[in-house]
């Protein structure tokens, strides 16, 4: 964990922050109030997984590794397990193989070498494999990873491509010339480049990409918090010093919670309200 410095406008602060050892290379949120995430390091070409309480941001574990240094992946998250993939080649985006861990120790249960993760129907994972000019379903018992039966179709209520994870997030929108108080205020900083918000509750959330003087080069990414009915910050914090391009949906909102990324690497929770 690392504290960073915030303005002196500021009257919320992170409710958590959680520093990858490398670079955040995914999160993935279950229903059951833990965040699973991936730490790459893209120089070693290995990777190690974390699961955080959403609430604290402290690690049920961390720095976890699977068997495969690399070439590994989040598929799923649901009841209690977390489920990763393989891929069939390096560099090629076909997944295969199924490895489930319970959440809670990140402890594997079952491996499963023979299928690719396809859907869940309690008791049952369902998982495929193609063939020839064909594409072959399984049933496999969800405890063991056991392959019960050989199916031809999946059975009615087996739906594939879920996503097995919490979506149900806010994502920011383009900032236009419209009078808004997130136009007023992305307007007012130097060299502005591009903007996006998100107005939850009494604040606006927004986003700032400017132009770096020279001789730095790239873009600055600022994220700063505002009350709409005061018409001050009571946030702000840079996102990354340097960036050669805007990144879309760089923070999102959960309730009265904002989430963001810090330089590639650090995870943070803000709540809201004050």
């Amino acid at each position: 964990m690392k504290l960073f410095s915030l303005l002196s406008t500021s009257s919320l602060s992170p409710v958590w922050k959680y520093s990858a050892e490398h670079i955040l290379w995914r999160v993935m949120f279950s229903e059951y109030g833990v965040i699973i995430g991936e730490d790459r390091n893209t120089e070693s070409k290995t990777v190690s997984f974390f699961c955080l309480d959403s609430t604290t941001g402290k690690p049920l574990w961390q720095q976890k590794n699977f068997g495969e240094p690399w070439w590994i992946g989040l598929d799923a998250v649901k009841d209690g397990r977390l489920y990763l993939h393989g891929y069939r080649k390096p560099d090629m985006p076909e997944h295969k193989n199924i490895i489930a861990v319970d959440l809670k120790t990140g402890n594997v249960i079952w491996k499963n070498t023979d299928c690719t993760f396809l859907a869940i129907g309690t008791p049952f994972i369902y998982g495929y494999k193609d063939l020839f000019e064909r594409r072959v379903y399984f049933r496999m018992d969800e405890n063991t990873g056991i392959i019960l039966d050989e199916l031809a179709i999946l059975p009615d209520g087996v739906e594939p491509n879920i996503q097995y994870e919490k979506t149900d997030f806010l994502f920011p929108h383009q900032v236009t010339d419209n009078g808004s108080i997130a136009w007023h205020t992305a307007s007012e900083t130097k060299g502005m480049l591009n903007a996006e918000s998100i107005e939850v509750s009494n604040t606006v959330i927004l986003n700032v990409y400017s132009r770096n003087m020279p001789p730095a080069e790239g873009l600055k990414n600022t994220l700063s918090v505002i009350d709409t009915t005061t018409k001050k910050k009571v946030y702000s914090d840079v996102l990354n010093e340097s960036t050669p391009y805007p990144v879309p949906d760089s923070f999102f909102v959960e309730g009265e919670r904002v989430y963001y990324i810090k330089e590639r690497k650090t995870f943070v929770a803000v709540d809201l309200k004050h």
